[in-house]
């Protein structure tokens, strides 16, 4: 039989695997070109994408994320399970146990939360094993691995109960312009559908701009802004890539560990 441990290995790969799957998609898109750059009135242009970003990206991230959440539920297996008395208290702990995402706490309450409210998800665990996994947990936000953890839970909880994820063109925008002194400036944006691109600023009304020279590529980000906030503006591989890098390299050491020496 494969550990818990090997079969989290397996599932971070495949993880990584979808994630690179999801690039290509998005690739594949961006190189096609959806999006459009309309000329308006007085110099200005709107950005347009008429054609929407595939529904595959979606079924492919909700994928990843179903490995990512799984992995973490076999490591916190093998931890509940390095207890030798856990199954006296509670005779059922394999049919529930899990790595506990919450990203709430009750009203009224502030964290750290006492082990005795993480009882079904995580019955006879150890004080420092529950210690560790608590101070993890989304409802916290001092850390970049409670984030990830968070935008974990959300893109879970709306995949597997409600919906794919929504997802949504997005234009990045990079511009260099340079001005009758020889001054230059350049940076980049990312711009929604319907956005209005104005006319380069002047660098004073004696230094005009005479050179402008602006790119377009279309990216795709997720369009759950209730849940996901301004990590809504990043794209969806680099999101996904974040939430799998900081669980291989914060969250599951830390589990091995757990399980080495509960």
């Amino acid at each position: 039989m494969v550990s818990s441990i090997r079969s989290a290995e397996l599932k971070l790969a495949r993880a990584a695997k979808h994630l690179r799957a999801i690039k290509r998609c998005i690739a594949t898109y961006s190189a096609s070109q959806p999006h459009k750059v309309i000329a308006k009135a007085k110099g200005k242009r709107k950005v347009n994408v008429p054609k929407s970003p595939p529904q595959a990206i979606s079924v492919l991230a909700g994928e990843m994320v179903y490995q990512l959440r799984s992995a973490l539920d076999h490591l916190t297996f093998e931890v509940i399970k390095s207890n030798p008395n856990v199954a006296t208290i509670d005779p059922d702990w394999r049919d529930h146990c899990q790595f506990p995402l919450r990203t709430k706490i009750p009203k009224g309450r502030t964290p750290p939360l006492a082990k005795n409210e993480f009882f079904r998800s995580l019955p006879g665990i150890s004080d420092k094993a529950f210690a560790i996994i608590e101070r993890m947990q989304p409802y916290y936000s001092t850390s970049a691995v409670n984030n990830a953890l968070r935008f974990l839970a959300h893109l879970s909880n709306i995949d597997k109960h409600r919906h794919l994820n929504l997802i949504r063109p997005r234009v990045r925008q990079r511009q260099y312009i340079r001005f009758g002194s020889g001054l230059a400036t350049g940076g980049w944006q990312m711009l929604d559908r319907g956005a209005i691109v104005d006319l380069p600023r002047r660098g004073s009304e004696s230094d005009p701009p005479v050179y402008v020279n602006r790119r377009y590529r279309t990216l795709v980000s997720f369009n759950e802004r209730e849940h996901l906030g301004d990590a809504t503006a990043v794209p969806v591989d680099h999101l996904l890539y974040l939430i799998l890098y900081h669980i291989k390299v914060f969250v599951v050491p830390a589990l091995h560990q757990l399980i080495k020496n509960p």
